[in-house]
């Protein structure tokens, strides 16, 4: 299960994100379960249903700068639907490949977690 969830992050969130009407109605579903589709922007929330609405009546997506922003909108509520132990071991493994070090399991979720506790004024940067 965490495995597609992370597969699904790391696609989404790639430069190439062509929104469907699969992957926006997963999304605000992946939402809805999660209990934080009320939590998102009521501007992103609007335009996700939008799309969806537009792409269920057989539209088709070609503005980029609309793509732009429903992958802003995405990205938003993946952030918030995305458990914590993921997004920390996630952090951690690019702070590793980033300064060359290798880290097992446990160590990047402890290391990730402590990335993400850190103020943000005191913080390096990811990436």
């Amino acid at each position: 299960m965490l495995i597609y969830l992370w597969l699904f992050v790391v696609m989404l969130l790639a430069g190439g994100f062509v929104p469907s009407f699969v992957s926006l109605s997963a999304l605000k579903s992946r939402a809805l379960r999660k209990g934080v589709w009320y939590r998102i922007n009521p501007a992103a929330r609007a335009l996700i249903d939008a799309a969806i609405l537009y792409l269920r009546r057989g539209g088709r997506i070609k503005s980029q700068a609309l793509a732009d922003a429903l992958r802003r909108a995405a990205e938003e509520v993946l952030a918030l639907a995305t458990p914590v132990r993921l997004l920390a071991k996630a952090v951690e493994h690019i702070i590793a490949r980033t300064r060359g070090i290798a880290v097992d399991e446990g160590t990047a979720v402890a290391l990730g977690l402590q990335w993400q506790n850190t103020p943000k004024r005191w913080r390096r940067a990811v990436a």
